[in-house]
């Protein structure tokens, strides 16, 4: 059964030349033990752990997986629904592979098993020395487009809002904005929209600024599920939505596993993302 997949790259970093590389802390990990020993439960009830790791000279790569004890889903049968019937968690996970000489990472995409946000706080959480940055590769043509595209809209969707009022660029009063309005409602996931309306022009150059700031910001400093913009095709032209984060930061395509079994799909979603790695850069 074929199935989707994204694809997108980060820049590893560590916060501290003096800090634990990304092999060690991969490494350490694994070591502790059985995969139940490697589990830890993050913020908003995650709980995720290394399930796989491959060492390789250049090259790691890996699972991680995220395991549901809670909120399990239902059973489809022709005449109604049913209890799931397992007396034990369900899990997804994601592949991931590094490359060390560029300091790359792939990783499969996907926010509902584990955001790369959360798969650093768990490298965190897990070994202290290892503390990193993950700074998002972007397409170098498709972001030259974006800038010289005037913009109608936008929108920036944002998960788990902190710490955003540190902030002192172009993008500071949107992290204001965003940051009261999560603290005022307790809110997890916010989403802010600027648009020119029916009125004619263009938003102002800081917007497209403050948009280049938050996509900079995805994968490390904040989980940010969507960007959005409108850019201005011109008179008489239907204006298109795009999403920044689909155009400028990730590969898509199909994996078709031998079978269901958990084994099988590994393989197939851990060759893919690293034929993507190896196309890449």
């Amino acid at each position: 059964m074929a199935k989707a997949i994204t694809v997108r790259f980060y820049t590893v970093g560590k916060v501290s030349p003096q800090g634990a590389s990304l092999r060690t802390t991969l490494q350490t990990i694994y070591e502790l033990g059985e995969p139940a020993v490697r589990q830890r439960q993050l913020t908003g009830g995650f709980i995720c752990r290394l399930e796989r790791l491959t060492l390789a000279p250049g090259y790691l790569s890996g699972e991680m997986m995220r395991v549901r004890d809670t909120d399990l889903p239902c059973e489809v049968h022709p005449d109604g629904t049913k209890r799931l019937g397992l007396d034990v968690p369900i899990g997804d996970g994601i592949a991931f592979c590094f490359r060390e000489a560029d300091h790359t990472l792939a990783i499969h995409y996907d926010t509902r098993v584990v955001s790369p946000g959360r798969f650093n706080d768990y490298l965190t959480q897990m070994h202290h020395a290892g503390q990193f940055t993950m700074e998002p590769v972007m397409d170098a043509a498709a972001l030259a487009r974006f800038q010289a595209q005037p913009l109608r809209k936008l929108s920036v969707k944002l998960a788990r809002p902190q710490n955003l009022d540190a902030l002192d660029d172009e993008a500071a009063a949107a992290g204001a904005a965003i940051q009261s309005l999560g603290e005022a409602y307790e809110a997890p996931v916010i989403t802010v929209e600027l648009s020119m309306g029916h009125n004619k022009g263009q938003l102002g150059a800081g917007a497209k600024a403050m948009v280049q700031r938050f996509l900079g910001m995805a994968g490390h400093e904040q989980d940010v599920r969507g960007i959005h913009v409108t850019p201005d095709a011109g008179e008489g032209v239907k204006n298109e939505d795009i999403n920044l984060l689909d155009a400028l930061l990730s590969e898509k395509g199909e994996i078709n596993p031998a079978s269901d079994e958990p084994d099988d799909v590994y393989a197939a979603t851990s060759a893919f993302v690293r034929q993507r790695l190896d196309g890449h850069g």
